[in-house]
This record gives C-alpha cells, structure tokens and sequence, in this order.
C-alpha cells in the first residue's frame, strides 16, 4: 500500500534508518487518521502533568489566528501549511510541560525537556522548533531575536503568545470577531482586530494585549491592536 501510495517502483537497503512519522509528512492527507508524534505528544502531556483542558483552549485559539494569517500566504504548498499547522498545534498542548518542575521560568524548563526528549517519531529538528515556541510563548521577545529571520516561527510564535493572553483566565475566551492578519502597511507587521466594545468587556485582556504591542515593538517586527 505505501509502495502504491508513494508510487514506488523498488527498494533497495540503505545503512540508516527511517525515522518513525517521515512517511506520514510524505503522505500527508493520507495518514493523517495517525500520527505517531501525536502519540509522543500525549504521553509527554501525561507524563509532566499538563492540564488537557487549557491546553485544548490554547491550541484552539492560536491554530486558529495562524490559520488567519495563512489565508493571506502565497506561495505555500497544503502539505507545508500542514506541517506549520502541526508544530503549532503541538507546542500549544506541550506549552506548560516546564510547569511540573517549577512554576517559576516553567517556558524555560519545558524548552529544555523538549530539546532533550526522547519523543518516538520527531527528527531533534522538529523537537528543537516545539522548544523555540514553548520559550517564546512567554517573557521577552529578545531571546529569540537569532530566529526573526523565519517569518512562519514569527507568526506561529505570536498566533501562540496571543492564544495564551486570551486564555489567561483558563476558561474559554470570547474571540467573536478577533481577526489577525498581516498589516499592509508594513513588512514585518501584524493587526489584531476586534469589534467594537471588546476590550472594555474584557479589561484585563486588553492591557495584557497592549503590553504584548509594547513587547513587539522592542524586536524587528510590529503588532498593532484596532477595534472596528
């Protein structure tokens, strides 16, 4: 079936090996009722503890921003975005996994279990970018600024920043109406947008987003903040 799927005519040996979940990032829609890195993911959640239900609410949100901004992607073949999508969506559920060493730094803790994990199906590459989210997610932006270059970890890292701001009360959060999208204006900018009313139906959401401007306005790129 796979020789089918691949359109694979022969095979000979080789001296290393394949690593687990390649042939699902090769099928792509065709695997995706499994993948052994969902698998890992799991057991990492339940292994240090991590709340599902927040995690859920967090991975909901921020997949949802990103996909905002992806609308506006040109260029991106499916299978890319899916794979974007996937590292997003596991960092969200992986994002608090620091927190059952110490509440304290907990982003730092969970980027150095990530980059030293033992997680079936995840080339160190994959693991490394799910560390970089997880460090960023919280705190100043700075530490990752080496990485900026890479405009799809800029947008996962701030589709994930924004997603835990939302969640901050650990309940699901009303985001009718929040848009974010690239800003026209600029290069390296993003507009989140709300309708009308909503920072002042949600206070402490608003300042948390005004500081998260201020944060962005300290790196090479810019987020702004209207209501329509």
């Amino acid at each position: 079936a796979i020789f089918d799927l691949l359109r694979i005519d022969h095979m000979t040996t080789a001296n290393g090996g394949l690593r687990h979940g390649l042939l699902g990032d090769m099928l792509g829609p065709a695997a995706s009722h499994y993948d052994v890195r969902t698998a890992s993911v799991q057991r990492l959640m339940t292994k240090f503890d991590v709340d599902p239900a927040h995690a859920a609410r967090v991975e909901q949100v921020a997949t949802r921003l990103f996909g905002q901004l992806m609308e506006h992607a040109t260029g991106l073949a499916r299978d890319e975005h899916d794979r974007n999508m996937r590292k997003l969506r596991w960092s969200a559920q992986l994002h608090e996994i620091g927190a059952h060493i110490s509440h304290s730094d907990y982003h730092k803790h969970g980027a150095y279990i990530l980059d030293n994990a033992d997680a079936t199906g995840f080339a160190l590459n994959e693991l490394h970018r799910l560390s970089l989210l997880v460090l960023g997610h919280r705190g100043k932006l700075r530490k990752l600024a080496a990485y900026f270059d890479d405009a799809i970890l800029v947008q996962q890292l701030l589709a994930l920043r924004l997603a835990i701001i939302l969640c901050h009360a650990r309940r699901e959060p009303d985001i009718t109406g929040l848009v974010l999208s690239p800003d026209p204006s600029l290069d390296r900018g993003f507009v989140l947008s709300s309708r009308a009313g909503w920072s002042e139906a949600y206070p402490q959401s608003a300042h948390l987003l005004r500081e998260e401007v201020l944060a962005w306005q300290k790196t090479s790129w810019s987020l702004a903040r209207v209501e329509r």
